[in-house]
Order: structure tokens, then C-alpha cells, then sequence
């Protein structure tokens, strides 16, 4: 009997949280591998924290938001986000490292889709800003790298600058294509990239327009201005949500029409 009670109590000690059983240090798939394994449910935890955080350094700035801020609104305690990240400066530079994340693939996906330079430039700017203000949760943060530390800072401008230099070659293709006037592709991408960048400042989530809808309407809207031929009646009626039809560039919520 007592062999048999500690073989038990072996194999509950081998048994995770989610009832997976592991096998000298290896998990065993259960459930029809239906739910995520554990360093996957570590990883959402961790982009939790990276949203909830972008929201709050949008609303009081990195300085102005603290740990306690953060847990506050994930609804645990301060000592739960520490098990995940060790510290502030880590979390913003996360979020800083997602929104870069997100600029190099939707560059990938504008050079792949897009049939000119204008085209290119167009998908990658929509899908970066619409990832900005949706699932990265308005990391706002962009605009305050001089929280960094040193060597994050470095990290982060090699990363910016290679995205910078991959935004301008597409200007560069749609002046040598036709489809973008001639212009200097460096005061182009800074113009354009600034006005993505500022647009998680105002947007709210509960506002009068969706993700989808405000990066179809301004990406076009700020295109415009460096297309060969801008076309006056093109609309932003991209899918993603039903709020509000945008046929101009949205004003910022909280302003007066």
C-alpha cells in the first residue's frame, strides 16, 4: 500500500496545472492539445502586461505611470506582474520592440501585395497604424524613447532606422514606378510616420471609429500628399467595423467639428 500511495503521489508531482502530464521534464499534449501549454500562457500574460501598459504611458506618460497603475487595471497585484517582467523600463521597451515588430511585418506585407510603390507604402502604413491603436494597445510610448535606457535606446534606434531606410526605398520605387511625385523620400516617410505615430495620442478605443476605419482614412489621406495622381473619391469603407462611415480625415475624439 504505501508503494502504491507514493507512486500516486508521483505522478500527481509530474502533473501540471492544466492537467498535461510531463514525462522526464517533457509535457504530454492532453486535451486534444486544446489549451495553450504553459510558456504559452506565460507569453499572453506578458502581452497582457504590454497592452495595459501601452494604455496607461498613453494616458500619464511613462513617468507618470507606475507598476501599481498597471496591475490596477489588469486586476492583479503589483507582485504577479514582476513574476513576467522585472521591471518598468523593461515593459516600455517591450512595447516600444511590438510596435517595431509590427512595422517590419506589414513592410514585408506591402512589398509582397502591393503592385507599386504607392500601393506598397499604402498596405504597409494601414496595417502598422491599424496594429498601433488595436492590438498593441496605443503604444503612444513611441513618442517617449528618452525613457530608455542607454543600450535599449541603441537597440531601438538601429531597429527604427532599418525601418526608416525600408519606408523610404518604397518612396524611392513609387518616384521611380509613377505611381508618387517626386519629392525627398526622407522628409516623406518622416511627415507620413509622424502622423501615424501621433494617432494612438487621441484614439480611443470606445470612440466613433474602429481601428480598421481610421487607418484606411488617414493612411489615404496623408498618401494623397505625395501620390503622382491622388484620387479625390477614394474612400475609407475598409470592413473591421460598422461605427461610423469616414469619407475625410477623422477628427480627434474629444475635439469639436
Amino acid at each position: 500500500m504505501q508503494a502504491r500511495s507514493g507512486t500516486r503521489k508521483a505522478k500527481r508531482r509530474r502533473s501540471n496545472g492544466d492537467g498535461s502530464r510531463s514525462q522526464q521534464g517533457t509535457a504530454v499534449p492532453t486535451w486534444g492539445n486544446a489549451l495553450p501549454s504553459r510558456s504559452e500562457r506565460a507569453e499572453l500574460k506578458r502581452n497582457s502586461i504590454f497592452r495595459e501598459a501601452a494604455r496607461c504611458f498613453s494616458r500619464a506618460g511613462f513617468h507618470g505611470t507606475s507598476m501599481d497603475d498597471i496591475a490596477e487595471r489588469l486586476g492583479v497585484t503589483k507582485a504577479a506582474l514582476y513574476r513576467y517582467v522585472p521591471n518598468k523600463h523593461e515593459v516600455l521597451f517591450a512595447t516600444f520592440n511590438l510596435a517595431m515588430d509590427s512595422s517590419f511585418a506589414n513592410l514585408d506585407r506591402g512589398e509582397k501585395e502591393g503592385s507599386n510603390g504607392l500601393e506598397k507604402l499604402r498596405i504597409a502604413l494601414r496595417g502598422y497604424l491599424e496594429d498601433l491603436i488595436g492590438k498593441l494597445g496605443h503604444p503612444v510610448v513611441l513618442l517617449e524613447d528618452s525613457a530608455l535606457l542607454p543600450d535599449q535606446s541603441r537597440a531601438l534606434i538601429r531597429r527604427r532606422d532599418e525601418a526608416e531606410r525600408r519606408f523610404r526605398k518604397l518612396v524611392g520605387e513609387g518616384i521611380e514606378d509613377g505611381s508618387i511625385a517626386p519629392c525627398d523620400p526622407k522628409l516623406a516617410v518622416f511627415a507620413l510616420l509622424g502622423a501615424i505615430n501621433w494617432v494612438p495620442k487621441w484614439y480611443r478605443d470606445d470612440g466613433e471609429w474602429t481601428a480598421a476605419q481610421v487607418s484606411e482614412s488617414l493612411v489615404n489621406l496623408v498618401t494623397r500628399s505625395i501620390a503622382a495622381h491622388p484620387d479625390p473619391h477614394r474612400t475609407g469603407k475598409r470592413g473591421g467595423g460598422k461605427r461610423r462611415s469616414v469619407t475625410t480625415q477623422p477628427t480627434p475624439q474629444g475635439e469639436k467639428k
